[in-house]
């Protein structure tokens, strides 16, 4: 009757013992799902949460700062492949004569090559006019200039934010926005593109992951 309890026990034992372990198990699976799912739909907070004033101003700039560099470099990438491109269209001109001159046997008729070449003239004197109005290298430089103002500032204001914690002295924020704002106006503004990239290269700032940031990525490439 004893080795019969004795059994019973623990064979009640082992079965509650097993149950706490699938229990765990599907715990465990249930929270890795939620992970996953929340990783690969980014479902998290997007931005993260800043209260104070000081923090939330320094990481505005912050922001802006990558932005107006990433317009800056967008800029400069364009003024590159325009001037490629006229180049490109600049030596097509001047190879068609030549090898006309040579005596080469040519694949295309007279009126063939001359369209071309009429086509050829018109695409480098509007790929000239665009770059000489559109200025990318002016317009680059200014935004590279402003993003360097907006960096001096950052650097200030974390200079002040540290000797406030040691101090215990409010810092003088209106004069932070007033600067900011005035450094900030200077160029056009960024597009949203670059504003896109900036969150991107902000890990610390955006928590955008799985297929909403892999979406971003396409967008901006």
């Amino acid at each position: 009757m004893g080795l019969e309890y004795l059994n019973y026990k623990s064979c009640r034992d082992y079965a509650r013992f097993l149950q706490r372990k699938i229990f765990l198990i599907f715990s465990y699976a249930r929270l890795m799902f939620v992970v996953i799912l929340t990783w690969l739909f980014s479902l998290q907070p997007e931005e993260r949460e800043v209260s104070d004033p000081a923090r939330k101003l320094l990481n505005s700039m912050r922001l802006t700062a990558k932005c107006r560099f990433n317009a800056s470099v967008r800029l400069q990438r364009l003024a590159r492949y325009s001037f490629l491109t006229t180049t490109i269209f600049s030596l097509g001109l001047i190879f068609i004569p030549l090898y006309q001159r040579s005596g080469l046997d040519l694949p295309y008729t007279d009126q063939v090559i001359n369209m071309l070449q009429v086509f050829l003239a018109v695409a480098v004197l509007v790929y000239s006019v665009v770059n000489a109005t559109a200025k990318y290298d002016a317009r680059a430089s200014a935004l590279d200039s402003c993003g360097v103002e907006i960096k001096e500032l950052i650097r200030k204001l974390r200079h002040e934010i540290s000797d406030a914690n040691i101090s215990g002295v409010s810092i003088n924020l209106e004069k932070f926005h007033h600067d900011y704002h005035i450094v900030s106006s200077k160029p056009e503004n960024h597009n949203r593109v670059d504003f896109i990239l900036a969150t991107l290269e902000s890990k610390q700032d955006f928590h955008i992951s799985g297929i909403p940031r892999l979406w971003l990525h396409i967008k901006v490439d």
